[in-house]
């Protein structure tokens, strides 16, 4: 994030407001939307695939359409090949590190909308872990404000109405058809199912702890160090989930464990 944005600083926005004077004013650049690099959670790891330097520009349909291939044809020649030590050709925006796209389009493909939900029935729509595209990284850019207007809806959280429906589901989930499910296949000696059971009753638990924080929960793969960090309940939580998931730890005193973090919750 750090070397994207001194990246944008210094060779794109200069090129933008070069070939674009009368258009820059209407784009939103930053870093957001999809990759471990936008929860700044990018490792060793994560350069073995669709890692690399990336600069969002975001802009209203009509200019997207009049400029947008347009910015590619003038901007991407007069680009480095690297920049702070890292390979633009190796990135995964088409090798070159900028990605102009039409706001209406990446709010589409993240949270279904082209706008911030504006109904209860709206925000229950749409998936938790896609909120976290578009409030996630960072925004350098944005003299309209249409879309930190946007980030800042979302960031405000749920409406009430909708947390309260959301605790109730994953109380119903994690309990229903995670631990109860459990104990049922452990009685049985089902161990696939009970693998099964265990494996979303603790995801469940997971994320109605973020639910109870009022934080929104990240996809799968980042959902535990982000559980750590919560400032209530994760500290209580955590030994209970980490005996849990050792190998050793017997599928009934799994139940237990489980049953304590329910308890908890």
């Amino acid at each position: 994030l750090e070397t994207s944005q001194t990246f944008f600083q210094q060779i794109v926005q200069p090129l933008l407001h070069r070939h674009f004077p009368g258009d820059v004013d209407q784009m939103a650049c930053g870093f957001l939307g999809y990759g471990s690099e936008c929860l700044e959670m990018d490792d060793e790891l994560s350069r073995d695939h669709h890692w690399g330097l990336r600069v969002d520009i975001l802009m209203p349909a009509s200019v997207h359409a009049r400029i947008g291939s347009k910015i590619l044809d003038q901007v991407v020649p007069e680009l480095p090949d690297e920049f702070g030590g890292v390979s633009l050709r190796d990135g995964h925006v088409a090798g070159h590190g900028i990605a102009p796209e039409s706001l209406p389009a990446f709010l589409s493909r993240t949270i279904g909308l082209t706008r911030a939900p504006t109904s209860n029935a709206e925000w229950l729509d749409i998936p938790e872990v896609d909120i976290i595209h578009v409030i996630n990284g960072q925004i350098w850019h944005d003299p309209s404000g249409e879309l930190t207007h946007i980030r800042q809806a979302f960031e405000a959280y749920y409406p009430e109405p909708v947390w309260l429906r959301r605790i109730s589901h994953w109380c119903r989930y994690a309990s229903g058809m995670g631990l109860y499910a459990l104990n049922r296949a452990v009685l049985r000696g089902n161990e696939v199912y009970a693998w099964t059971a265990f494996s979303r009753c603790l995801k469940w638990s997971i994320e109605l702890a973020f639910l109870l924080n009022r934080t929104y929960f990240p996809y799968d793969k980042w959902l535990y160090p982000f559980f750590q960090r919560l400032p209530h309940l994760a500290n209580r939580m955590d030994p209970l989930i980490s005996e849990a998931v050792k190998a050793d730890t017997t599928w009934e005193r799994r139940v237990e464990l489980l049953a304590q973090v329910a308890d908890l919750l």
